[in-house]
């Protein structure tokens, strides 16, 4: 929470208690009935119970609560300290009742009313609850505080987690796209030098965009399809003839629509890895196609296992992906991807929306 904020909700909590004691003291002069004048000293003398309720409320609010309620094996001093206010609280009314100025049973109707009981039992009763009742009025407004705090410190706690752990899926995606990229040029240094020189060009532009482009936690969908471009163009410098490759991109040609970046290209990766051959006929099929409201990115290529133990695609990048859309996207997205029953095609759609997704 950011400091003007906290200082927003305090303000916010100091005018709650100004109003609410305002109107508690204040009540008498709202409810009076019509052509009838207000006793000054009457109403100082009815003001005994209400601040009698506030001292009562505060102690408790900003001391005993704190010090003894919240506090292990200190409830017992909690208890008797709010016997000891009790008792003198209601020795200090009781007094004052005795000094205040009564009126006449014609001009208090409340008062042949309370002619019917014992006026000690009657107002030792009425103070004895109404005091008990602020005390407990504390505890559950502290209390609620204190749980308020306590979600807001661990939903901080749990947003600074995820977005370490977002920087550190980034740090991973950098060198592991890093080593692809760099084989590839490899490779192709020792059969096409001029191919090898286009493929440094586009590595510098892909660069460019991990280093200055994908800091933030969104970026255009418009850059994040132009860095797939390169590398795209990038991977096909070094593809066989038999490999058929085909892109389609259909989204808005502006900057409105916002994605996470570096969170599909492990699924491309992925596709060269595994979707290519050298000897039979294979494919990768790239699409997406976005709006303000809905994307939805495929990836589809020929599943070429380079050995026994690689059945299917997998690995760290794919990893990467689950945990990347779980933190930028979660209950909003839906994804996708295995193997067909044949063994021959592997398929990963991810479907982003603005709204949440039922499971």
């Amino acid at each position: 929470m950011t400091e003007h904020r906290r200082k927003i909700e305090v303000a916010v909590q100091v005018a709650l208690h100004i109003l609410t004691w305002s109107y508690i003291f204040l009540s008498p002069l709202f409810f009076k009935r019509n052509g009838e004048t207000m006793e000054w000293e009457r109403f100082l003398h009815g003001s005994t119970m209400p601040i009698a309720i506030c001292i009562t409320f505060y102690i408790n609010y900003f001391l005993l609560i704190p010090r003894f309620f919240l506090q292990k094996d200190k409830l017992k001093w909690f208890v008797l300290s709010n016997v000891l206010i009790l008792v003198v609280v209601q020795t200090m009314m009781e007094y004052q009742g005795m000094r205040a100025p009564h009126p006449g049973p014609e001009s208090d109707e409340g008062a042949k009313f309370m002619a019917q009981f014992p006026p000690k039992i009657y107002f030792v009763t009425r103070g004895f609850l109404t005091l008990i009742f602020a005390v407990a009025a504390a505890v559950a407004l502290r209390l609620s505080l204190r749980w308020r705090q306590s979600e807001q410190a661990r939903a901080e706690a749990e947003l600074g987690r995820s977005q370490a752990e977002l920087k550190n899926l980034k740090n991973q995606i950098n060198p592991h796209f890093l080593l692809n990229a760099l084989n590839n040029i490899y490779a192709l240094t020792a059969f096409n030098q001029e191919k090898a020189q286009q493929a440094i060009l586009e590595l510098s532009k892909l660069l460019r965009y991990m280093l200055y482009e994908n800091q933030t936690d969104r970026v255009s969908l418009k850059k994040e399809m132009e860095f797939l471009q390169s590398y795209i163009s990038l991977m096909r410098l070094r593809l066989y003839n038999n490999v058929d490759v085909q892109v389609n991109f259909d989204f808005p040609d502006s900057d409105s629509i916002k994605v996470a970046p570096l969170i599909f290209i492990s699924l491309v990766e992925n596709a060269f890895k595994h979707g290519v051959s050298s000897t039979a006929q294979s494919y990768i099929h790239i699409n997406l196609k976005a709006d303000e409201h809905e994307l939805c990115f495929s990836c589809v290529n020929s599943n070429v296992p380079k050995n026994e133990n690689d059945k299917a695609p997998g690995g760290i990048g794919l990893k990467q992906v689950a945990s990347r859309l779980e933190y930028s996207y979660p209950g909003r997205y839906t994804w996708h991807a295995g193997v067909s029953d044949d063994g021959k095609e592997y398929h990963s759609i991810i479907t982003i929306s603005d709204k949440p997704i039922k499971a």
